[in-house]
């Protein structure tokens, strides 16, 4: 069956989702659903078809979702960006799915990939309905990600992303090459989006930048250990976005998680063939745990 447009509300905002029905699913059956959301500025046009199809074939429901404010989601200021804010939309999709009745509300996975796998690792130490967690070189590390950025760098941003917190809505680029202003400008970052985002994508190279006021309180590897469930972990061996240290030290403090390391960059997992591989690798470990047949 072909994907479907779908909706919820987040926010008092309209949140655009696909929804991929269970392959060989019966109607009325209710079974395992995935939900997924993208990473920083990104949106559900950007590789995250692939892998939701691919769940979809092996028999979850899953949900794609575009965060308030990006993508085909409503909400103004466009572009804005408020982890808080992208908590809720994920509380609030995790409720859609479990009011379906096609979702069995004790078998719903949080799919996560960067910032949005930062999410996930959130989510699993809070709502522990969750049955497990997929990460794709999850952001769980904000103080090491600030001491790889420049003093020039810093003092680029900080006012800016304070101006921002203030209230006075600004954006700034999401990506340069190397010696430019933006958000992300280590080397390959302008590179790695500019492979891994379609041309028909909605994604914008701005965003707000009030987040970097307090990305280096962004550690939630530190509580790991409150994760109950299992959760399967894509570490990139030449991701320069996502500092290893971090989801190394998430694999190591949540009691079943399952570390997996990838010849990759930070944006590899949406080129070629790599997320048929990795999302074959998913589902093998949802199927060792009975979250699929």
């Amino acid at each position: 069956m072909s994907r479907q447009d779908v909706w919820f509300t987040s926010g008092g905002e309209r949140i655009a989702a696909w929804w991929y029905p269970a392959a060989g699913r019966a109607d009325g059956e209710r079974g395992t659903c995935v939900v997924m959301a993208n990473g920083f500025s990104m949106t559900r046009h950007d590789g995250l078809p692939a892998y939701a199809q691919a769940l979809s074939d092996a028999g979850a429901g899953v949900l794609v979702f575009d965060h308030r404010f990006l993508g085909d989601s409503g909400g103004t200021p466009r572009q804005r960006f408020r982890a808080g804010e992208q908590l809720e939309d994920w509380r609030n999709a995790l409720a859609y799915v479990r009011g379906r009745d096609d979702v069995d509300p004790a078998r719903v996975v949080a799919w996560g990939f960067s910032f949005s796998g930062g999410h996930v690792t959130k989510l699993l130490q809070r709502d522990h309905g969750l049955a497990a967690g997929l990460l794709v070189c999850p952001f769980v590390d904000g103080p090491r990600r600030v001491l790889s950025a420049g003093p020039g760098d810093i003092a680029w941003l900080l006012p800016r992303a304070l101006a921002d917190l203030a209230g006075r809505h600004t954006t700034i680029p999401v990506t340069a090459q190397p010696g430019s202003r933006a958000a992300m400008t280590l080397p390959g970052e302008a590179d790695g989006f500019a492979r891994a985002v379609p041309a028909d994508s909605p994604w914008r190279n701005e965003i707000s930048p009030g987040l970097f006021a307090t990305v280096a309180l962004h550690a939630p590897w530190i509580t790991a250990a409150r994760i109950r469930v299992p959760v399967w972990i894509a570490l990139g061996e030449r991701d320069v976005s996502a500092p290893a240290a971090g989801i190394e030290a998430l694999a190591r403090r949540a009691p079943h998680a399952e570390l997996h390391r990838y010849d990759h960059d930070h944006f590899d997992p949406f080129v070629g063939e790599e997320p048929a591989r990795l999302a074959a690798a998913q589902i093998a470990f949802l199927r060792q745990r009975s979250l699929l047949h």
